[in-house]
């Protein structure tokens, strides 16, 4: 068994079972009435109306997969006593498949291959003439190699040559014929070889499920005979392909206003080897296989000791991956959670969000990739360019905006960006807190032209003026519009930093940039700069850098 909890199971029931030998088996088909799906994992209840006689009884749930999680299963009964459950993965008694539909697939599939098979016959009837034909003409060839006709007179073998010649004639023309209606004939196998890969298709379409099933036997005392419910649940990751994600398109428009606009939906599958048929559906942004407790500190022990001696040269690998070590730290990308709602009807209270879909929901196990529709949020945006000359030619459209729908938003890999309807880009959405703001890129401006020029010279490496302990660079930066309109524009460039009292880094700009640490991040510099249609703005960078004689600068 997979769970350890099932030797406790089957031996309670061990105890509990024996009373219920001679009661009434009551077999009962469930169906999946509800599912909350989460990324990755699925709980499936199922429900099954039943007529109660009185006394004690066995129930057999049948149908339920072998996917189910035996250690999360919940029985509940209506109208009766759960006295014992029994549960067993192996040994389970064969499921009866009687389904219609399937028997009409298969009763199809076997039909069309009836036809082709009548067909093969018809063809190898036909080429029994060849084979006669073929056995005719041997026979006239052996026969006029025969000895006994060296005694014959000229107009005997005259006669015997005209026999031959007519007979393999005709036997040869009754061999080409019946080749070829035995290839007429097989013509007809490459419709009905189709006909038969449709029937096939179709077929396994409605037999996805798995054959295997869980055997669980329920033991119950009803006081009276009556109607009475069951409802079975249970979690399921299915085989590794179940839960759902959001899926968005992001649309700036800035025909009237500027907005963004984010259209939402979602994606589910199921593979739990089962298929749901009209279930009720409700989707949770809790991630039950993540870290649910918090990390353990444990004590942080420090020492001294005499120093080492120099070590030996390094080799340039080794030095890249010490001066990577001690640069400072990435910012770390923001942790967000999850997402989703709609016209669907949202509960956005507790600890996690749940939304639960309006209608009935039909999945295929292993087969469907169920796309629906949510809703579409607004949101007023600030549009302006971005520039990055030392690493792009052109500047960006970039849309400021808050997330002031008051649910997380959560991450999709590969969000498709429109700008006034049109498709400039398709990028990863990392996700956004409610109240957090967000920059948003829409594809490059194409008019809005960048250039970084490192200006002078020295020992034949442009734009460095360099002496053993100090080094001095010079930067001009132009951004010209060729647009036909005036674009807010934020240029970011840098300037070295040093954590260092004897590296020495004085740097000037002309203009002043707006911003200095963009973003907490040392020596990222930003200028707001207004260009007007037709414009061209440039900006001077100058940096120097110096240190004690002896030192390598790094």
């Amino acid at each position: 068994m997979r769970f350890p909890m099932m030797a406790f199971a089957l031996s309670s029931f061990a105890a509990a079972a024996a009373p219920f030998a001679a009661a009434e088996t009551i077999a009962v088909s469930s169906t999946v009435s509800e599912v909350t799906l989460y990324p990755g994992l699925a709980e499936v209840t199922r429900s099954a109306a039943l007529t109660l006689p009185e006394g004690r009884h066995r129930l057999i749930l049948q149908n339920v997969p072998k996917s189910a999680l035996l250690d999360t299963l919940q029985v509940e009964i209506a109208g009766a006593r759960r006295v014992a459950t029994l549960l067993r993965e192996n040994y389970v008694p064969p499921r009866d498949a009687d389904d219609p539909e399937v028997e009409a697939a298969e009763a199809r599939v076997r039909e069309v291959e009836a036809r082709i098979a009548a067909v093969r016959d018809e063809a190898a009837r036909a080429r029994s003439g060849v084979r006669a034909a073929e056995a005719s003409i041997t026979f006239l060839q052996q026969l006029g190699a025969n000895e006994g006709l060296a005694e014959a007179d000229a107009a005997a073998l005259s006669a015997i040559a005209r026999m031959i010649t007519q007979e393999a004639a005709g036997a040869s023309q009754a061999a080409v014929a019946a080749e070829a209606e035995a290839r007429r004939i097989e013509l007809q196998l490459e419709d009905l070889q189709e006909e038969l890969a449709e029937a096939r298709a179709a077929l396994a379409a409605i037999t996805l499920e798995d054959e295997d099933r869980l055997f669980i036997a329920v033991d119950i005392d009803a006081e009276q005979a009556g109607e009475g419910a069951i409802k079975v649940s249970y979690y399921t990751a299915g085989g590794g392909t179940i839960g759902w994600q959001p899926s968005y398109e992001m649309h700036l428009s800035t025909v009237k206003e500027e907005q963004v606009i984010l259209k939402r939906a979602v994606v589910l599958a199921q593979d739990t080897g089962e298929n749901w048929q009209d279930v009720a559906l409700t989707l949770s942004t809790a991630v039950p296989g993540e870290q649910g407790s918090p990390s353990v500190l444990y004590p942080w022990l420090r020492r001294i000791e005499e120093p080492q001696p120099p070590r030996a040269l390094k080799s340039m690998g080794q030095d890249l991956a010490e001066l990577s070590a001690l640069a400072e730290p990435a910012a770390a990308p923001p942790a967000f959670e999850e997402e989703a709602r709609g016209g669907w009807g949202a509960d956005l209270s507790g600890a996690a969000a749940t939304y639960r879909f309006g209608l009935p929901v039909s999945v295929a196990s292993g087969a469907d990739l169920l796309r629906l529709e949510m809703d579409s949020l607004t949101a007023d945006a600030k549009v302006r360019a971005v520039a990055v000359p030392s690493r792009d030619e052109t500047a960006y459209r970039v849309a400021a905006f808050t997330n002031s729908f008051g649910e997380q938003l959560l991450a999709s890999a590969e969000v498709p960006r429109f700008v006034d309807g049109k498709l400039v880009t398709v990028e990863p959405f990392a996700g956004l807190a409610p109240g957090a703001e967000m920059e948003a890129g829409f594809g490059p401006i194409e008019g809005l032209q960048l250039r970084r020029d490192v200006l002078g010279q020295s020992e034949g490496e442009q734009g460095l003026i360099s002496r053993s302990n100090a080094q001095v660079q010079k930067v001009e930066i132009t951004v010209e519009n060729l647009t036909a309109q005036d674009w807010p524009v934020r240029v970011l460039d840098q300037v070295p930093y040093s954590q260092q009292d004897d590296l020495e880094i004085d740097w000037s700009a002309t203009p002043r940039p707006t911003e200095e640490n963009v973003e907490k991040q040392r020596g990222i510099l930003a200028w707001d700069l207004d260009i007007a249609a037709g414009e061209s703005r440039t900006i001077q960078l100058d940096t120097t850098l110096s240190w004690p004689e002896g030192m390598v600068l790094r």
